[in-house]
């Protein structure tokens, strides 16, 4: 009796471990942030907030709470931002928080799912390309900039594992300038093996 009871029983639960296995899948956007924590350091009037959204891939928030800020709108600072050798001048945004601030990234953003409806021709086209016959659609996201791309070059190696990030930072605005005297507000984010 308890061998078929265990031969019934098997079947059952090996299909419902595969049903398990499907529901488990996902079909999260590409710009799903599913690392963490983040990492914050302070140098000067500077804010530095590390975000991992995947292992091989990040966002960058740099918040100036500076003495420019008394002088010029947020919309005029500029942001100096230097990481692990690759630079760019940034134009800031207002903030929340009484900063002025840049969100960078190397990490796909603003995905949207695209599910046209098929044309004359039965074909479905998403962002420019054709989706596969049976697909339902397919994620269309904003890709880094070619700023973004190169600033964060030197940001992870060439397997894709974060390295250790040495950061510098200056505000910028009508020629005036916080700089640490000129020699740039610093900060490091230590390498990070995993998400967790």
């Amino acid at each position: 009796m308890f061998r078929k009871t265990l031969a019934a029983a098997l079947p059952l639960a090996l299909a419902l471990s595969a049903v398990a296995r499907d529901g488990a899948a996902s079909n999260y956007p590409p710009s799903y942030d599913y690392c963490g924590p983040t990492a914050t350091a302070h140098t000067g009037p500077f804010e530095l907030i590390q975000d991992p959204v995947r292992t091989d891939a990040a966002r960058l928030t740099v918040a100036y709470r500076g003495y420019l800020r008394a002088y010029y709108p947020d919309h005029e600072i500029n942001l100096y931002v230097r990481l692990n050798g690759s630079d760019a001048f940034l134009p800031a945004s207002a903030g929340a928080h009484g900063d002025a601030y840049v969100l960078v990234s190397n990490a796909p953003r603003d995905c949207a799912w695209c599910s046209p409806p098929p044309d004359d021709a039965g074909q479905r086209l998403c962002g420019g390309a054709p989706l596969p016959p049976a697909s339902s659609g397919t994620w269309v996201c904003n890709e880094p900039t070619a700023v973004e791309e190169d600033l964060f070059f030197w940001a992870y190696d060439s397997y894709g594992r974060m390295n250790a990030w040495d950061i510098e930072v200056a505000a910028e605005s009508h020629g005036l300038w916080d700089s640490n005297l000129g020699a740039n507000y610093a900060a490091r984010f230590e390498a990070r093996s995993s998400c967790f």
